[in-house]
């Protein structure tokens, strides 16, 4: 995962956190290092969005000093997300078993997801921009940008100056973001997301920062490559769901057959889900009541 520096006239500023290991406080502090800096000057981080790998190490870096900013609407999800009476957790392991997901896997997806949280830290306060607003990251302005799908409330930040765009994990250089469906989500993550890389597609910015994967310089072309991806992902589904009625887990296996993790399981789990609510929402499939609820082409 990439975490940004940004220096402009005013000081320094971090875009995204990193998870809260001892591996990644040790490499943020010796990069931060070889950089002439220690973690106290950092004065500002922006988290694009709720995920441990970018809002991890923020509350360590807000007891060093600096200032925590994120997406407004996104600041009340992570504070959910991450309460310690795991809520959400709990939510998404009920919505899965509706889906399919055998109890030893949505039990594994739980511990998983519980483990993933000691990777968080608390946080006392997060300052909130909205959408559209320049914010200041050590003097350099910085316009916030809503890109949801792959959260909610995820956000971007476009660098009209420098004709940049701080991504986050909305356009990625190799893969493509998780979109997923949760009992928690917006109607449509995946309707969401294609609408926000159409309206990225044309930013003024000839460099991406992505938050995995190297920079890159064709956000048209990435953009264009991302939603010919879904246009086929959303055909695979079709093909899956085939002429009977099935569950969302029977689906994802088909169109994912090899998971490795219970991590895995639950970004295709949860991915599926989203690319049928997609179709549904468009009346080309419909859900139909059960135990586990079953998914038929219309």
């Amino acid at each position: 995962m990439n975490a940004y520096l940004i220096e402009g006239s005013s000081g320094y500023a971090l875009v995204d956190a990193g998870l809260h290991t001892r591996d990644a406080e040790e490499v943020l502090r010796r990069s931060l290092a070889d950089a002439g800096i220690g973690l106290d000057q950092v004065g500002r981080v922006f988290v694009t969005h709720l995920h441990p790998d970018h809002i991890g190490m923020a509350g360590t870096l807000e007891r060093a000093g600096a200032q925590i900013l994120m997406h407004a609407p996104e600041i009340a999800t992570a504070r959910r997300m991450w309460s310690a009476d795991h809520t959400m957790v709990d939510e998404t392991y009920a919505w899965f078993e509706r889906h399919g997901m055998p109890p030893d896997v949505d039990q594994g997806m739980r511990e998983a997801w519980l483990a993933m949280g000691r990777g968080v830290d608390e946080l006392n306060h997060v300052a909130e921009a909205d959408d559209g607003e320049t914010i200041d990251l050590g003097g350099r302005r910085e316009k916030l940008k809503w890109t949801p799908g792959h959260t909610d409330y995820h956000a971007v930040l476009v660098d009209e100056a420098e004709r940049v765009l701080f991504a986050g994990d909305h356009v990625l250089p190799r893969i493509t973001s998780n979109v997923g469906l949760y009992p928690f989500s917006r109607d449509d993550p995946l309707g969401d997301f294609l609408d926000a890389l159409r309206s990225v597609r044309t930013l003024p910015v000839t460099r991406v920062l992505p938050a995995h994967g190297e920079p890159f310089d064709d956000l048209p072309g990435r953009v264009d490559q991302v939603l010919a991806h879904h246009d086929g992902r959303l055909a695979a589904t079709l093909d899956a769901i085939g002429d009977g009625e099935r569950d969302a887990y029977t689906i994802c296996r088909k169109l994912f057959p090899v998971l490795r993790s219970p991590h895995e399981e639950r970004f295709a789990l949860a991915e599926t889900l989203a690319h049928l609510r997609y179709l549904e929402r468009r009346g080309k499939v419909r859900e139909n009541e059960g135990a586990p609820a079953g998914w038929s082409a219309t």
